[in-house]
């Protein structure tokens, strides 16, 4: 994934892992390209990264403090996943696809936003399959998000794939 490899690419992961700062468990839809385990932080109990373009992985230790870090190479929709909570559940390059008969947003996607103490979603504005998720992902919050960012990241690469133009949401608790 090319438009990854730029630094201008991980400000979006620096301002997840700030706004995640506070949650011991921490799971992440997404993020093959750059998980956000690496830019935590504190020291969370558990860190849980599904995409099925990841590598697999797992780890006891993460920033020299015991925590379970699972790296899980499938889709969402293949995965059981119960977080202790409190959890935050991040969701960078929103870009979910169908899996079978099953949608982008499963009712499971929905459960665990809606379940999140923080949730952290960032998606291109020109992305069409985004635009069509976030309604469903920003309805199982009761309040507007804390921080609503539109930034473009003026990188060449980004703007080549068309995804320089970007919206950074944080909820957090009520």
């Amino acid at each position: 994934m090319p438009h990854l490899a730029s630094p201008a690419a991980a400000l979006r992961q620096v301002l997840a892992a700030h706004a995640v700062r506070d949650c011991p468990h921490i799971v992440e839809i997404g993020g093959a390209g750059l998980p956000i385990t690496g830019f935590l932080t504190h020291q969370p109990d558990s860190v849980t990264v599904i995409d099925p373009k990841i590598p697999d992985f797992s780890a006891a230790m993460l920033n020299d403090t015991p925590c379970r870090v699972r790296h899980l190479a499938a889709k969402l929709q293949d995965v059981e996943i119960a977080p202790a909570g409190p959890y935050a559940l991040i969701l960078l390059g929103l870009s979910l696809k169908p899996f079978g008969r099953r949608g982008a947003t499963p009712p499971e996607l929905l459960g665990l936003a809606a379940g999140a103490r923080v949730l952290v979603i960032d998606y291109a504005l020109d992305l069409e399959r985004a635009q069509g998720q976030i309604g469903a992902l920003t309805a199982t919050r009761p309040a507007p998000p804390v921080i609503d960012l539109a930034l473009t990241i003026n990188d060449e690469a980004l703007r080549a794939a068309g995804f320089d133009r970007r919206r950074h949401l944080v909820f957090a608790p009520a």
